[in-house]
């Protein structure tokens, strides 16, 4: 009887032992099943490892790899492991941003400047200029400069001067002068096509000009009257001087051609009769009618006042006759210069 237990009690510790051998052997499996083997690229090294892990960020943890705030992961952090998976690091590095004016430091793992731009959402003008190119790789250290260029239209307005115009006035004594009208300035509106880098003004076109308000000119009468004291001690005024060849002439045949009782005889060329004081002129220099006073400049006496009211054939051009009643006058007279006033 006892012998029939033992035999049993051997053979189900067997069956035990059995089971939990075979128990041990299926968990191994299950435990070598699940580890995996995955490679990590990392600051410029690649390393392999087998792990049971549950995400790539779980893996990086147990292989004290530390990761920065804007390091970029691939794949990502919460990414479950497969086996024969790779995980990337591309670690940030720091470079200077200068936006306009705004200038900062970044950190970034983009490897060109395209990418940087696209990953920091910046918007680039059509004018907008980027130094180095959108092609261009980027590196630690680089300095980013975008530089911003805007134009917009400017209006001024500036003052137009106004002309001072002189006018002679033969009214007026010489030296003297009268404002007539005021002068004003006029305005004129300008349009500029400004253009801004980084709100800087470096260029501004015109590209429309407008006269709002015309300059009214300032008009001054300059006196050409003049003040000359004669030898008879009258001060007498004239608007111009003229330096003549004088002659004399009187009512005789020699000096007219006429004789008492012909037509004409003693009669100007104005119609007036001759008579001391009246001289004949060229009128393309002294129109007839002109009042004058005659000067001598070799100390003789002065001819004094005339009227210029006759002409003669021989008389052109900067010659004066005068009149004088006597033959024997004319004679002692002869040819002299002389200064002639236009009297007003």
């Amino acid at each position: 009887m006892e012998s029939h237990l033992s035999r049993n009690k051997f053979f189900d510790t067997k069956i035990l032992i059995a089971a939990i051998v075979v128990a041990l052997l299926l968990l191994g499996a299950a435990f070598v099943g699940s580890r995996k083997t995955v490679v990590i690229a990392y600051d410029g090294q690649e390393i392999q490892v087998s792990t049971l892990a549950g995400t790539v960020g779980d893996v990086l943890e147990k292989q004290d790899i530390t990761i920065g705030d804007d390091d970029k992961i691939i794949p990502k952090m919460s990414e479950k492991i497969e086996d024969g998976m790779k995980i990337t690091i591309h670690r940030a590095f720091e470079i200077k941003l200068v936006d306009g004016q705004v200038e900062k430091s970044i950190f970034t793992t983009q490897t060109d400047v395209k990418g940087l731009i696209d990953s920091l959402n910046i918007k680039l003008k059509e004018e907008d200029r980027i130094e180095p190119r959108l092609e261009e790789s980027v590196r630690e250290g680089q300095v980013i400069k975008i530089t911003r260029v805007t134009r917009e239209v400017a209006v001024e307005t500036q003052e137009l001067p106004f002309q001072t115009v002189f006018k002679n006035n033969d009214s007026l004594e010489k030296g003297k002068t009268k404002k007539i009208q005021e002068g004003k300035k006029g305005l004129k509106e300008i349009k500029f096509e400004v253009l801004y880098e980084d709100g800087i003004e470096v260029e501004r076109e015109v590209i429309e000009e407008n006269i709002v308000e015309d300059a009214v000119n300032e008009i001054v009468e300059k006196g050409t009257l003049t003040m000359v004291a004669t030898s008879r001690g009258d001060n007498i005024r004239y608007s111009k001087v003229i330096t003549m060849n004088a002659t004399a002439y009187d009512m005789s045949f020699q000096s007219t051609g006429k004789r008492p009782g012909d037509k004409y005889y003693g009669i100007t060329a104005s119609g007036t009769k001759l008579r001391p004081g009246v001289v004949a002129v060229d009128p393309n220099v002294i129109p007839l009618g002109t009042k004058l006073y005659i000067e001598s400049i070799d100390k003789t006496s002065d001819y004094g006042y005339a009227s210029a009211e006759d002409r003669g054939g021989s008389i052109k051009g900067n010659k004066i006759d005068l009149f004088f009643e006597s033959a024997q006058a004319v004679k002692k007279f002869g040819r002299r210069t002389v200064k002639v006033y236009i009297l007003k």
